[in-house]
């Protein structure tokens, strides 16, 4: 005679009848699945909205109707020796419901990421930082791209890193026109791609996704349009020109800085037009006429913005314009610094230090001077200006006197050398009696003065490296600074 202590066996339905039993897992399944997705869902978007709160509740109730169909099946499949492995399988799902919502919250709270790439391809510019950290006004940008547009991934990332740096004054949202047409013609646009940024009444469209594209529009929201004066007519590059020693970038990375630029021809204009925020003398290979020194001596004594940009062998001298504030371009030598070479050429030094000024506070990275004379500074304080030299070679450089080949000499200057110089006309008087016997300069000029225009070439602009640094030295916004 034998005992039976287990529990009873429930007899099975045979045939082809209805059976609960069929029902009772899937209700179970769908249960367990509207749960998890709907506490996902929340996890994901942050917010427990009314798709989160279907979902929970739809779960809860046929997970209740599977545990009522047979609450004894139920009862022994919890105390019997499965009960502990099926434990572990909710701790372990559990455990990872509790892990992404961590996950999600620190991405929340915290945006920084982490760029391991050599060039830092997928990080902000210092400029763009600047721009994005200055916004003073909530800025909303209306993104109006189809859903199969290859750079909406990257143009939402990069958005999400100008939100972050200006504290969440940026936001955005993408409306696909496609989609939605009406919100796309009640906004005006008329092209796919187009995005708009508005800042209170103010909007400006773009039409490009990079970064440039971004901080382009961002300063045409906040600063008011400038205007930037090339000379022309003495062999100077082409702003248009795409050639290698051509200026087009340099003119582009103008514009990114709401600058527009216009040609200046001193000999017929003989006068600075009213509206120039600065004027530019780039790479001139012949010498300015009296007359038009005159016109830009002038134009400093009433508090004018001069960037000058000469190198070796130019015939264009403005020594006399720049000796009363004791400042020189030396253009009858190249400076040579074997400590320091780009690519191993020592006629291209290499600065990583500079001097303490507006101009170079933010600059960190190395900056090259291709094809470089030197300048000279005054070695004490004139009083009626400041001297600030901006970048200097290394003090194994030297001045190459030598036309002919690069071969240094005992007369030659030894580094290190002052490639770049900042003036700023100081608001106190001059001395009474004044040794160079020129009038002191008047309050407010600010000139730049760089002994190579080869920085802001085509050709080394292009170098991905230093792009943005290079078109850094110097920025517009202390040359035309009114203050």
């Amino acid at each position: 005679m034998s005992s039976n202590t287990g529990p009873a066996r429930r007899p099975e339905k045979r045939g082809g009848g209805f059976s609960v039993e069929s029902i009772r897992l899937p209700l179970l399944a769908v249960g367990v699945f509207g749960i998890i997705a709907g506490i996902g869902a929340f996890l994901v978007e942050g917010q427990f909205g009314l798709l989160e709160r279907v979902l929970i509740a739809a779960g809860i109730l046929l997970i209740g109707i599977y545990v009522a169909l047979d609450p004894e099946d139920v009862w022994a499949k919890m105390s019997g020796r499965g009960a502990l492995a099926s434990g572990n399988t909710l701790v372990i799902a559990a455990a990872a419901l509790v892990i992404l919502g961590l996950f999600n919250v620190l991405g929340s709270r915290y945006t920084n990421k982490v760029d391991l790439t050599a060039n830092q391809q997928f990080t902000l510019s210092d400029q763009s930082k600047k721009v994005a950290e200055s916004l003073q006004q909530p800025v909303h940008v209306s993104a109006f791209l189809t859903s199969t547009d290859s750079r909406k991934q990257d143009f939402q990332s990069l958005l999400n890193d100008y939100a972050s740096r200006s504290g969440n004054k940026l936001s955005y949202e993408f409306v696909d026109p496609e989609q939605r047409p009406g919100d796309a013609i009640a906004a005006g646009i008329t092209e796919t791609g187009t995005v708009v940024y508005q800042m209170g009444d103010k909007k400006q469209n773009s039409t490009g996704t990079t970064e440039n594209d971004i901080t382009t529009a961002l300063v045409k929201l906040q600063r008011p349009e400038k205007k930037a004066y090339f000379t022309q007519g003495h062999g100077e590059r082409s702003l248009d020109g795409t050639d290698q020693g051509d200026f087009s970038q340099i003119k582009q990375a103008l514009e990114r800085d709401n600058f527009t630029t216009a040609p200046l021809n001193l000999i017929t204009t003989r006068a600075i037009p009213d509206d120039a925020a600065e004027v530019i003398i780039a790479g001139p290979t012949n010498a300015f006429l009296p007359e038009e020194k005159d016109t830009l001596k002038a134009y400093l004594e009433g508090g004018g913005k001069l960037f000058l940009l000469l190198g070796p062998g130019t015939q264009a001298d403005f020594n006399d314009l720049l000796s009363q504030y004791q400042v020189g371009v030396n253009t009858n030598l190249l400076v040579v610094d074997p400590a320091q070479p780009f690519l191993n050429d020592p006629r291209v030094p290499v600065v990583d230090k500079y001097g303490s000024h507006a101009i170079t506070k933010d600059l960190r990275l190395a900056t090259f001077y291709p094809g470089v004379g030197d300048i000279t500074v005054p070695t004490t304080s004139t009083g009626n200006a400041t001297v600030v030299p901006l970048a200097q070679s290394s003090d194994q450089s030297w001045g190459n006197t030598n036309q002919q080949q690069i071969q240094k000499s005992d007369s030659d200057p030894k580094g290190p050398l002052p490639l770049a110089v900042a003036i700023e006309a100081n608001g106190a008087p001059p001395p009474a009696t004044n040794p160079t016997g020129t009038p002191p300069p008047s309050n407010g000029a600010r000139i730049v003065v760089i002994a190579t225009p080869n920085i802001v070439a085509n050709r080394f602009l292009s170098v991905s490296r230093v792009t943005r640094t290079c078109s850094s030295i110097p920025p517009t916004g202390w040359r035309t600074r009114t203050t």
